[in-house]
């Protein structure tokens, strides 16, 4: 899972990502745009592992306090529902993105034969694809498997009730099949019961 991350540092050699040179005066046209873009996406990057991160700490420390079977609603599950998987999409994401981007810069700003570089970035960026469409898929299926869970689990509290009213659930692969007979039923019955 490295591969977006040393793609990102070899080809951002020159660049001075906190060098206080202000952005997009390192460059002209493309150039500059491509600076702003992969300072972005390095930006993101770093904002979602710490978003992950506040989200592990956040749940480790609520759960201590409250006790292990406890729902965490607070801190930054206030807003995210599953932030250490929010986060962590958004971390490799955005390195990926910064990946391509770096070597589209490196070629903008000129210097290189673009043609050499792309074909030998070539296998990196595909590893580094592979790797965040990877990543995606599995902790877009474990949030489905959670809140599943929680459903199960927290369903009938009004904390619960409320909480996914006012939070974002993440990246999601969709409902599990049980949760998706679950809702079945429960039309069904609404249906039913609207027709006595």
């Amino acid at each position: 899972m490295m591969c977006p991350i040393l793609v990102t540092s070899k080809m951002c050699e020159g660049l001075g990502m906190f060098s206080g040179v202000p952005m997009g005066l390192t460059g002209t046209g493309s150039v500059a745009l491509l600076e702003q873009a992969l300072r972005l996406f390095v930006l993101l990057t770093l904002s979602g592992f710490l978003l992950g991160a506040l989200g592990d700490m956040t749940k480790s420390v609520g759960k201590l306090i409250k006790g292990e079977d406890s729902l965490i609603t607070g801190g930054v599950f206030r807003f995210f529902r599953h932030p250490n998987y929010t986060g962590e999409v958004i971390g490799w994401g955005s390195s990926c993105l910064a990946a391509f981007t770096a070597v589209a810069w490196k070629v903008a700003k000129g210097g290189e034969n673009g043609l050499v570089l792309w074909k030998s970035m070539t296998p990196y960026l595909i590893m580094s694809m592979m790797g965040a469409i990877g990543i995606s898929f599995v902790l877009g299926t474990a949030t489905a498997g959670l809140e599943y869970r929680q459903n199960e689990k927290y369903g009938d509290t009004d904390e619960y009730k409320q909480w996914i009213k006012t939070s974002w659930v993440g990246f999601t692969m969709g409902q599990r099949k049980e949760d998706n007979g679950k809702n079945q039923a429960s039309a069904e019955n609404k249906q039913t019961n609207a027709l006595d």
